[in-house]
């Protein structure tokens, strides 16, 4: 495996996006760009929220964690250069 391909590897994962945290918060995804910027309280309240960014979180380290599986597997071919 060369460096390209550990880095794309990586750079495959799927990350968090806005869309995803307002589908499960039931909000528009501009509502959760701005909350971002306003603070998440005044744009739905915070009660709830933690619970679905830890599910969020949860899901995609499992996707991160099958990523760092196939590194290791294929690390002692790595070149770098």
């Amino acid at each position: 495996m060369d460096f390209k391909e550990a880095t794309n590897i990586l750079w495959g994962t799927e990350p968090v996006t806005a869309a995803e945290m307002a589908e499960r918060l039931g909000k528009d995804p501009h509502t959760i760009r701005r909350a971002r910027i306003n603070g998440a309280e005044r744009a739905f309240g915070a009660k709830g929220v933690e619970a679905v960014m830890a599910d969020l979180a949860d899901k995609h380290a499992d996707e991160f964690e099958r990523r760092v599986r196939e590194l290791r597997a294929r690390s002692t071919n790595l070149r770098i250069g």
